[in-house]
């Protein structure tokens, strides 16, 4: 299990950020302060699992029932209530919250990335008001006059981007379901024979006012949703448990071809 993530090993224009003069170093301090409470959850949990099992303490139904959990290759119902929404069994699940960790610890103790991981964000609606509010902030345009343009690239890997971009943000780590993305010709496509997700191209998320267009001419309004069941509640943030935003995928086919096929954008699939 990670060690607990620490603010004093911040870089230091991360944590000039922390302080709050950067609204994504907010975004950050408060991821920061998401996960560690999550680690909290788990290792507080397995400590308590080993005292019981070894009879220091009685075994409780609840962890009784963390027991049977992991066993069976599934997340504690403990764990889940404390995380992200997440479809994947067990041990997926472990290996995507360590990549998690270590994303969040490397732009802790070096710096802003130049692409950033949106599904590996506790909370990705966060990041995107962040970016809303730091361009608000930057033109003192009204955030409430602001959305975003998405602009798909040619880029597969964020090891690929020179620089961040000057408006807006590098987003990846998306899948499509129901449909490819042909980074060539630049659109939507059909889906290779088998293929139930194709990989997403690095996205530029662009702030723009409600007056500009806001993506291609001919594009499909693709919801984004966090996990494959696509479902989810009014939170008390006010943003859905699973929905995220639309982006503006350009394709040649009629919008209305893709919303029959149920594509979408998803941030994490279910292994």
């Amino acid at each position: 299990m990670p060690a607990l993530l620490d603010r004093r090993s911040a870089h230091a224009s991360t944590f000039a950020d922390l302080t709050g003069t950067n609204t994504l170093g907010v975004f950050l301090g408060q991821e920061l302060d998401r996960f560690n409470a999550l680690l909290g959850v788990l290792k507080g949990s397995l400590a308590d699992l080993q005292r019981a099992i070894k009879g220091v303490v009685v075994m409780s139904s609840d962890l009784e029932a963390m027991h049977t959990a992991l066993l069976y290759n599934q997340v504690p119902a403990k764990w889940a209530a404390a995380a992200y929404p997440s479809l994947k069994p067990l041990g997926a699940w472990v290996d995507d919250l360590l990549l998690r960790v270590a994303a969040i610890r490397q732009w802790i103790e070096q710096q802003a990335p130049a692409a950033f991981w949106l599904s590996g964000f506790f909370f990705p609606q966060g990041f995107l008001t962040a970016v809303l509010q730091r361009y608000a902030r930057q033109t003192q345009i009204p955030i409430d006059t602001l959305r975003f343009a998405t602009h798909v690239t040619k880029l597969s890997s964020p090891a690929e981007v020179a620089a961040p971009p000057a408006k807006g943000a590098l987003v990846y780590g998306l899948h499509l379901q129901g449909a490819a993305f042909d980074r060539a010709a630049g659109f939507l496509t059909e889906s290779p024979p088998g293929e139930l997700f194709s990989a997403m191209p690095l996205v530029h998320i662009e702030p723009v006012t409600t007056d500009e267009p806001s993506g291609p001419l001919t594009h499909y309004e693709c919801p984004v949703y966090k996990t494959s069941r696509r479902a989810g509640t009014l939170s008390t943030t006010g943003h859905s448990t699973n929905f995220v935003l639309f982006m503006q995928l350009p394709t040649v086919s009629n919008p209305d071809h893709w919303t029959r096929r149920g594509t979408a954008l998803l941030l994490q699939l279910d292994n």
